[in-house]
């Protein structure tokens, strides 16, 4: 089956419920943003955004967007840009591009940028279905959750989101608990208490298991120095950072 196109003015929907998960879909056809709400309304909180700065605002204003619906032609930019500036706010929110133009050198621009998917329009439901499910349901720090025994199932929501918000904005090397618990409307000191009995290890022990994991990852790459890893994964200073990582890893990061 695949959707038709309806006409819209609404820019946003929203929803009470707060156990939905967030997406937010941009694209410069309204009809397209009203058949997403058709499809998506009943099990999703969906925020519809037409141009590319709109939506910029939104993920800096929100910080807890679950995935990202992005046309790949837009009236005020591209698609594949506005990727890149969304990925220098937020790393790890998964972004499905859409198109009419599926062409090869727009999926091998996708590919360049590490998209985390893509469809073509119009859509066949149960494709997009099958995509939005599981990229929803992937962990980028997998393993971390795994060793450390996190079972999101039954954390409350306030502290998976935190775990949520610390997953995307470990590269900030400013981040606090200050930070995450006005982004989710809990006071630092019971932040730290919940998180703590909830996720069996503290704030800052989360936060450097979740940088040096990514470490890890980037190392694998020759192209890159120690110094830009250290500055990517939130450490302000690449001493520090080695002395972190050997502790954490029983080698220097050069010797990795």
């Amino acid at each position: 089956m695949t959707v038709s196109h309806i006409d819209s003015k609404e820019t946003t929907i929203t929803t009470a419920d707060p156990h939905k998960k967030t997406i937010l879909a941009v694209d410069d056809d309204p009809s397209v943003l009203q058949s997403l709400e058709i499809f998506l309304q009943d099990k999703y909180q969906l925020i519809k955004r037409e141009k590319g700065d709109e939506a910029l605002r939104v993920i800096q204003e929100r910080r807890d967007i679950d995935l990202i619906i992005l046309d790949v032609r837009l009236s005020d930019t591209d698609g594949l840009t506005l990727f890149r500036r969304i990925r220098q706010i937020d790393r790890v929110v998964p972004i499905l591009f859409m198109s009419g133009y599926g062409t090869k050198e727009v999926l091998a621009q996708m590919l360049e940028v590490r998209a985390n998917g893509y469809i073509d329009k119009p859509w066949n439901v149960d494709q997009l279905a099958q995509k939005i499910t599981r990229l929803l349901g992937s962990d980028p720090f997998e393993r971390v959750h795994a060793h450390l025994k996190i079972d999101f199932d039954h954390l409350s929501l306030k502290i998976r989101r935190a775990v949520q918000y610390i997953d995307r904005h470990y590269s900030s090397a400013e981040l606090s608990l200050e930070e995450i618990g006005q982004a989710v409307a809990l006071h630092p000191k019971y932040l730290s208490a919940s998180f703590k009995k909830e996720c069996g290890i503290g704030f800052h022990d989360y936060l450097t298991a979740i940088r040096i994991d990514r470490a890890v990852q980037l190392l694998k790459d020759p192209h890159r120095t120690i110094k830009e890893i250290s500055c990517e994964v939130g450490f302000s200073e690449q001493g520090y950072f080695s002395k972190v990582f050997l502790s954490k890893m029983g080698k220097s990061p050069s010797d990795y």
